[in-house]
């Protein structure tokens, strides 16, 4: 484990192990599109139900990076805002919001194993960004990790 990371964390291996999965998802629903269609709900409203979780998606996601960003290159620990529901939400952006928005547009049931996968990815990635911020600011990241979740956005129902 590197004592030092880049503003990017994990970020470069979680998309590519995740594309690769989510590629081969897509191959597999394309080849055998009819047998993995979702026929017992109209399309509209898998399409509509896709389109509100991107839409909700995208403000998460920028303000998450923006905030993150900015906090990394100040050297600061982030603890409010979007970070006080997951400590990572610029990852569950994609496995909460954008990867199920994709499927449900693509109509793909075998496509909800994307982002479950995605999530046992990020599970087994982030213990490296926990360990680099638990070495960087100490107590104050252990009570933080104590109190908010890693992945899923539940920390406001607290």
């Amino acid at each position: 484990m590197a004592n030092e990371m880049t503003k990017w964390g994990v970020g470069p291996k979680f998309t590519l192990y995740s594309a690769v999965y989510c590629i081969f998802i897509i191959v597999l629903t394309t080849r055998n599109n009819p047998s993995f269609r979702m026929t017992f709900v109209p399309y509209p409203l898998l399409a509509s139900i896709g389109i509100i979780l991107i839409l909700m998606g995208i403000p998460f996601y920028i303000l998450s990076l923006v905030t993150v960003m900015r906090a990394f290159k100040a050297g600061r620990l982030v603890t409010g805002g979007v970070y006080g529901m997951c400590r990572h939400p610029v990852y569950a952006a994609w496995v909460i919001f954008f990867v199920p928005g994709i499927v449900f547009l693509i109509n793909s049931w075998i496509g909800f194993s994307a982002p479950m996968v995605m999530y046992l990815i990020l599970r087994a990635l982030v213990k490296e960004e926990d360990g680099y911020l638990e070495r960087t600011f100490g107590a104050e990241y252990l009570a933080y990790k104590e109190k908010v979740p890693a992945v899923l956005p539940i920390g406001w129902l607290r």
